[in-house]
């Protein structure tokens, strides 16, 4: 049994200084719509996209509150070293007026939440000087850093062409293409969905959060589960939209058995490393808000084989 008790969660606004790398700027407001639980459409997965110059670091940021979503105690704990794989792989991504995380699914693919390339909608706007620097450490970039050529999302969260939409939160998702193949250095991640429930499963997520420098991870269970969400209480706090989500090994074996994941694509690193190599299962996107599950816990956008098929064409 989950040995922890976990208080009302508690919503903050945190004021954020302007800085440009390594300090960390704003962060990218999550998706205000409630969450849907029926099926998407499939087309709202048809791929949207932009070209964008290559820059070489992104721009000071305009400060702007952050919104803090932490039931109970703070679990969350530093990740070091970032040079160690999947830390390595685990991106902080910066654009003009903001952060996100992001992780790497091949050598210049980085997966992000949607909202993190596109400020959604058919009113809304791409993102610009996209920058990615994975295994920042709060100080330095180990691996240096890589611009964006050039950013996806479905047109189910950038809306529609023909006449005004809003962003819908189950196409939270979208990618960053880089001028470089840096992910050939920090190894990648890979990418499953569940052929079964996961509620009660033992998750993980590490990104990049703005109250504190560097990278923080975090373990919590999956609370409740829809078909475009997953629902959990990891700690968030803005700048960590975008982080993987992916099954922890349970020694404690407080969690119930691992349902098996749909690999579709295995993407191992690549050499030298030769660890295991997580299944990223579900992109954290925002905290709590709407009603139902979404209301009382953080809010997950879940890995389907839509969303898996359009990364392996982004990658």
């Amino acid at each position: 049994m989950l040995k922890k008790r976990w208080a009302i969660v508690a919503l903050a606004a945190v004021a954020v200084g302007t800085a440009a790398p390594p300090a960390a700027p704003a962060a990218a407001a999550p998706a205000g719509d409630r969450p849907t639980v029926s099926d998407a459409a499939s087309s709202g997965h048809r791929v949207t996209s932009t070209t964008v110059p290559a820059t070489g670091a992104a721009a000071g940021a305009t400060p702007t509150p952050g919104i803090n979503a932490i039931f109970g105690p703070d679990t969350r704990v530093p990740v070091t070293p970032t040079t160690a794989y999947p830390a390595s792989a685990t991106v902080r991504l910066t654009f003009t007026g903001g952060q996100c995380t992001g992780f790497m699914i091949s050598e210049r693919t980085v997966a992000t939440a949607g909202h993190c390339v596109h400020s959604g909608g058919s009113n809304g706007t791409w993102r610009t000087n996209v920058v990615a620097y994975p295994g920042h450490d709060g100080t330095t970039a180990p691996f240096g850093s890589c611009a964006a050529v050039r950013l996806f999302a479905p047109s189910g969260w950038t809306g529609s062409i023909y006449a005004p939409t809003p962003a819908d939160p189950a196409y939270n998702y979208g990618a960053v293409q880089l001028n470089c193949t840096i992910g050939a250095r920090t190894g990648w991640l890979g990418l499953g969905y569940p052929s079964h429930p996961v509620t009660g499963s033992c998750t993980t997520t590490q990104g990049y959060p703005l109250d504190r420098p560097g990278q923080w991870a975090s373990k919590d269970v999956v609370r409740a589960e829809s078909t475009s969400f997953f629902y959990v209480r990891h700690p968030f706090v803005g700048g960590q939209n975008g982080s993987p989500v992916f099954y922890t090994p349970d020694p404690d074996d407080w969690c119930p058995t691992r349902p098996p994941l749909v690999i579709p694509c295995p993407c191992p690193p690549p050499p030298p490393c030769v660890c295991p190599v997580p299944t990223v299962l579900g992109i954290l996107a925002s905290g709590p808000y709407g009603a139902g599950p979404g209301a009382t816990n953080n809010i997950v956008t879940r890995i389907t084989a839509p969303v898996v098929n359009n990364y392996l064409q982004w990658r």
